[in-house]
């Protein structure tokens, strides 16, 4: 098991042209390997209309009945319309996992699709990929 403060085995943050930051990859991944467990912090959801009010609203996952914010790189994963990560929320162990649906090389950014769980926001990052 990783030390709590050690980034997930493979992954670091850099420049994403175009983008401001996002996650590269520090190893290759196999299609199919877990590339990151993301805790999530659930919100209720009375308080989602304070957080719309923030910079944090582009960064949250829709939670059951509320919203949640992913720790970790969970929340810096950049969107793409041909996705090299898929995410999967597990809302029982308040975590999201990050699994490679390609293979991944050396040095690759990681990229999710966002609007597949969240298709009130697709106008958001219809400029994107």
């Amino acid at each position: 098991m990783n030390d709590p403060l050690t980034p997930p085995l493979g992954l670091c943050i850099g420049p994403s042209p175009g983008r401001g930051r996002g996650v590269f990859a520090t190893r290759a991944f196999a299609r199919g390997e877990l590339v990151e467990v993301a805790p999530v912090l659930v919100l209720p959801a009375a308080q989602q209309d304070r957080l719309d009010q923030t910079v944090l609203d582009s960064y949250v996952f829709g939670w059951g009945d509320s919203i949640a914010i992913a720790f970790g790189y969970g929340s810096l994963y950049n969107h793409s319309w041909t996705p090299n990560l898929e995410y999967r929320k597990r809302l029982a162990q308040a975590c999201i996992e990050f699994v490679a649906i390609t293979d991944i090389v050396l040095g690759a950014e990681f990229f999710t699709n966002y609007t597949a769980s969240n298709p009130h926001r697709s106008d958001l990052w219809a400029h994107l990929l």
